[in-house]
């Protein structure tokens, strides 16, 4: 078989969305929508990823990782295309969850190729590497691009979204060149088995001390990072902070420098400060932050990327905490149990967000979910034992 890494990095290089990431939510905005709507909006593209994610997986099991990904790659197209298109609530709302039905046919997808096919042409050992190197690419394009897009966006709205959906066309077309592989798979128990054990291994799970407190403090600082991430590009460019549309682009940017190389620090943190000290000090003080928006927006920028640092670290962190507590065969499972708790948060957030950003602008409604965060967060570590926070492995 002919090596399969170019073609992983040329579809880690196109899966790219970062020409629409810095302008979407501006385009909303700009086509006369409330910030209600564009929380519902927002709440609508998590729930459409929460509840798509089981059938898309499950059809994507039967149609291979090929076809999935090249699904993926047409639908999210579709779903970004339909955006420039948009003018109104509704049709806004249907390519909204298109793009989200497209990315949950990708969702492990990807990885789960690149390892079959690494393994059929005698490279397995080289996946961390390749994927390493796939992740570091997008990562790069994705910086770039936010830049571009937002030069774009300045003079042509619907630019950024038509060449994205442009891109992901040539994804798609990428992704037909790869080497076919079988899908590694076990057979699958009977449905009622399965649900059964899946009920059984989340008990085992979550009756572990503290595990509970530890995963609904991480779930309630999601739900903060996201209805946040929502209404950034607002603050920024708005009367609050009144950043050129083009600096938002580099804002974003920004964004992914940093997360990557905070990516690159967590085993350091985790040596020096310890993951209890972590949650108790970095979100807390992310938040405070956030509670002074009001009086000093001149905050806001430091605090959105300092965001993105402390979240990329504190989701590292909830990742090692659950997989030390779950059996081999069943992390995946327990991970995106963990993963559809987090998305019915940012459901929450994004609509209590929108309604309490309507009534009293952005940056209040940021500080009063950031006070509840505060509060609640507070309740939850002093509740939750300090031995979730040990790993069994280093004892």
């Amino acid at each position: 078989m002919r090596d399969p890494r170019w073609r992983y990095y040329l579809y880690s290089l196109t899966e790219t969305q970062g020409l629409i990431a810095p302008v979407w939510v501006l385009l909303l905005q700009a086509r006369g929508l409330s910030y209600s709507e564009i929380g519902f909006l927002g709440a609508l593209y998590w729930a459409v990823l929460v509840s798509a994610e089981i059938p898309t997986g499950y059809i994507g099991d039967r149609l291979g990782y090929r076809r999935s990904l090249f699904l993926s790659a047409l639908v999210t197209a579709v779903g970004v295309g339909g955006l420039a298109l948009s003018h109104t609530i509704v049709p806004f709302a249907l390519a909204l969850g298109t793009w989200a039905i497209g990315r949950t046919f990708r969702s492990g997808t990807a990885d789960a190729w690149l390892y079959s096919a690494l393994a059929n042409s005698g490279a397995v050992d080289a996946y961390t590497t390749v994927h390493g190197r796939g992740q570091a690419i997008k990562l790069a394009a994705t910086a770039a691009t936010a830049i571009l897009g937002s030069i774009v966006y300045s003079q042509s709205l619907t630019a950024p979204f038509l060449l994205t959906a442009l891109l992901l066309g040539g994804n798609a077309a990428i992704v037909l060149s790869f080497p076919s592989t079988a899908n590694m798979k076990r057979p699958f128990p009977a449905e009622s088995t399965r649900l059964e054990t899946t009920r059984q291994e989340l008990k085992q799970v979550f009756t572990q001390p503290g595990v509970r407190g530890f995963v609904s403090y991480t779930v309630l600082l999601f739900g903060l990072v996201e209805v946040t991430r929502t209404f950034i590009q607002p603050i920024v460019v708005g009367d609050q902070v009144g950043l050129p549309v083009i600096a938002v682009g580099v804002l974003y940017a920004s964004f992914n420098i940093v997360a990557a190389g905070a990516s690159a620090v967590t085993d350091r943190i985790e040596r020096i400060i310890g993951l209890h000290r972590w949650f108790r000090i970095a979100p807390i003080l992310l938040a405070a932050s956030f509670v002074l928006l009001p009086i000093l927006s001149v905050l806001a920028v430091p605090s959105f990327i300092s965001m993105e640092a402390i979240w990329r670290v504190s989701q590292t962190f909830q990742s090692g905490v659950i997989n030390d507590r779950t059996r081999d065969h069943r992390r995946a499972t327990i991970l995106s149990v963990v993963s559809m708790a987090g998305g019915v948060a940012a459901i929450v957030f994004r609509i209590v967000g929108g309604v309490l950003a309507d009534l009293f602008g952005p940056l209040i409604m940021l500080a009063a979910l950031a006070l509840a965060f505060i509060i609640g967060g507070r309740v939850l570590l002093v509740a939750t034992q300090q031995g979730v926070f040990e790993s069994p492995r280093k004892k």
